[in-house]
């Protein structure tokens, strides 16, 4: 008994595909039609054709291209399946450690745009203290030649090309972006030496070099609001907050942006965390050792 067979309407129907789907799959040598009419060149396809053409569905799930497909169904050898298996499992973990550094780069964005939203709205410029703890940071010395190079927009993006460069994803680091001054005064009075550029390191990172540990005290803290041209006021606030409250400062700074261009176009809408540590206090910075 003739086997039955289906018209290439009623196969796609079944399989539910297009016509155009079969036949593109018939054109790559993936599925062959089971009888070609050869008056009027219809197509029919058996049962067993149709499973190949969901076996190929199915595999184009699992994200496999079409060539290994066709390796796979060309030569029916599960040491070749095997192999194309492996290859796609491990390229899925690197897509899923990808993925789970993108939801932690994402959320850490998410963190910063609440906080400064909060800044804003509560115009919260008060002077308090905050630990900021270890972590794991890439970074990027630079020695300004001029007022200029001190601009925010001109290091930044000095910053993330040297980034790039060591072979970082923008999803190996994140957070906010953060500028440590050996000397507050040099800062204040915009004579800056060095200054070095700090970003948090995501822990499945595989950067390698420019990291350092970084973080480890208590300091004076206070947002500044708008242009950071002016962040000297700001930097006075803390230093006679800490006067009255006779807090000796060790005599660097740390400034974390927590809006800047990247978030808002308007500068009065820029948020500056702007960090004295105290004297007694000593801050870790060491090269990371892989």
């Amino acid at each position: 008994m003739e086997p039955t067979l289906f018209s290439i309407g009623k196969a796609a129907d079944i399989c539910n595909v297009s016509t155009r789907t079969l036949r593109f799959y018939e054109q790559n040598g993936l599925v062959m039609p089971d009888r070609v009419d050869e008056e009027n060149r219809y197509r029919y396809y058996s049962y067993e054709t149709l499973l190949r053409v969901q076996t190929i569905r199915y595999l184009l799930d699992e994200g496999f291209p079409l060539e290994e497909i066709k390796d796979m169904l060309h030569k029916h050898d599960l040491g070749t399946m095997k192999l194309h298996f492996n290859t796609r499992i491990k390229e899925t973990q690197l897509e899923l450690q990808y993925l789970k550094q993108r939801l932690t780069s994402l959320n850490a964005w998410h963190s910063l745009l609440t906080e400064g939203d909060y800044v804003l709205k509560h115009n919260a410029q008060t002077v308090h203290t905050k630990h900021l703890p270890v972590h794991d940071c890439f970074f990027f010395r630079h020695q300004p030649k001029n007022e200029a190079e001190l601009k925010a927009a001109y290091i930044e993006t000095t910053f993330y090309s040297e980034s790039k460069r060591h072979g970082n994803d923008m999803v190996d680091i994140g957070g906010s972006i953060n500028v440590y001054f050996e000397s507050f005064e040099d800062r204040i009075h915009s004579n800056v030496k060095q200054m070095t550029l700090l970003q948090t390191m995501y822990p499945d990172s595989d950067s390698h070099e420019n990291v350092l540990r970084f973080g480890g005290f208590l300091a004076a803290a206070c947002y500044h609001i708008g242009n950071r041209g002016n962040i000297a006021s700001t930097y006075q606030k803390i230093i006679d907050w800490c006067s009255a409250h006779r807090f000796a400062l060790r005599g660097d700074s740390f400034e974390r942006h927590v809006l800047d261009g990247y978030s808002v176009i308007k500068e009065d809408q820029f948020v500056t965390e702007v960090l004295l540590p105290f004297a007694d206090e000593e801050t870790v910075i060491e090269a990371k050792n892989w």
